[in-house]
């Protein structure tokens, strides 16, 4: 017997697809190629939550856009100034642990495939190793990004890093908490 979470009101049973989903990414990231794509959608839901969770935790304001926009959020600056951010993940490392990131929208080969973006589509790239829990943010314009392996450490230890160098590059070096007196390079 179980209690309602409602007075009189009981929950329906978990739909097939989402229990199945449950035992799928039980093992995540060793899943198959095939599970990966069928729950690409949760995965990448779980990527933007990363992403929603390290602007929360360096208190800056972000929101979601909704699914038909370019970018997957909007990350507002001090002076009200919104930043465009696209959030993309990768699962699966290189053959020397790099994480390599292909700019496109969904898959090409799937009927909801929009193909490359473009430089006006967001201002800032939220590239996600989903596995390893980190995140790099780039304001440079590339259509193949890498998180090498040597960087994870790195990124870990200092999350807020490669987002002030990206907002650098922008130009926006006053919505830097602590300055700016840093390389550009590091936002490449």
């Amino acid at each position: 017997m179980h209690q309602p979470y409602l007075p009189g009101m009981t929950m329906p049973p978990r739909p097939t697809e989402s229990r199945d989903a449950r035992t799928a990414l039980a093992s995540y990231p060793d899943m198959t190629t095939e599970d990966v794509c069928r729950y690409a959608k949760f995965l990448g839901a779980s990527a933007e939550l990363l992403v929603d969770s390290l602007f929360m935790r360096l208190g800056e304001r972000v929101f979601p856009m909704p699914e038909h926009e370019r970018c997957d959020r909007a990350l507002i600056l001090p002076n009200g100034t919104p930043i465009r951010i696209q959030v993309k993940t990768r699962h699966a490392v290189s053959i020397n642990g790099d994480y390599v990131f292909n700019l496109r929208q969904r898959s090409e080969r799937g009927a909801t495939g929009r193909g490359p973006y473009e430089s006006c589509d967001f201002d800032i790239l939220a590239m996600v190793a989903l596995s390893e829990g980190v995140m790099r943010f780039t304001a440079d314009w590339q259509l193949r990004q890498v998180i090498h392996a040597s960087e994870i450490t790195e990124l870990r230890r200092n999350p807020r890093r490669s987002l002030d160098a990206a907002l650098a590059r922008l130009g926006h070096t006053d919505a830097i908490p602590c300055g700016w007196d840093g390389d550009l390079d590091l936002a490449a």
